[in-house]
């Protein structure tokens, strides 16, 4: 069972098609296009005990391969909150090479044999933290794939069981909680 992909909706499809030549000038098409809605999830809602169920839309990342192996990276708003997407912002080169790597290793793993996981990106930035969700479209657990991620306890190489991300998660936000105080210096 692979991998699903989501679909760009057809607004966020036709942005990335109008505003890819401003970036890249004339260009053939990708070799690979991941589409990747974007959720992120506050600092005290996963105090409070949120899962991933409660993740709030922001936006949506297009993930391109291109035919002399240039990779790419954009990130635009969800035009369903915002009327129109817009471009955020947009990366080459090795800050790309991460999450693609781990989209190739999502799609290969174990347990895509015996389970459909739709492919999906989580930002916590109170935490400092990016990773690929990968969603169990049945009765499982999600998975998640961290990317981005200062903190020993998220490796950017682990596949983490959702209650175990939460758990890492949660207790660094509240690390980072207690470490803010009332003072002037605090943030």
């Amino acid at each position: 069972m692979p991998l699903r992909l989501v679909p760009p909706p057809p607004e966020v499809w036709d942005t990335y098609e109008k505003s890819l030549p401003d970036f890249m000038g004339p260009h053939p098409p990708e070799v690979d296009l991941y589409h990747l809605p974007v959720a992120t999830l506050g600092l005290q809602d996963l105090q409070r005990g949120a899962t991933l169920a409660d993740v709030l839309p922001s936006g949506c990342r297009l993930i391109a391969r291109w035919p002399d192996g240039s990779l790419t990276s954009c990130e635009m708003t969800n035009p369903t909150l915002y009327g129109l997407a817009r471009f955020r912002n947009f990366v080459t080169g090795e800050p790309v090479a991460i999450p693609c790597a781990r989209i190739a290793e999502a799609q290969h793993l174990d347990v895509m044999q015996t389970a459909d996981y739709e492919l999906r990106f989580l930002g916590i930035p109170s935490i400092y933290f990016e990773g690929l969700h990968l969603v169990h479209l049945g009765q499982g657990t999600d998975l998640i794939l961290p990317v981005a991620s200062i903190y020993p306890e998220l490796p950017t190489d682990a596949v983490l069981q959702a209650a175990a991300f939460l758990d890492a998660a949660r207790a660094i936000a509240n690390a980072r909680s207690a470490m803010s105080g009332d003072g002037d210096l605090s943030s």
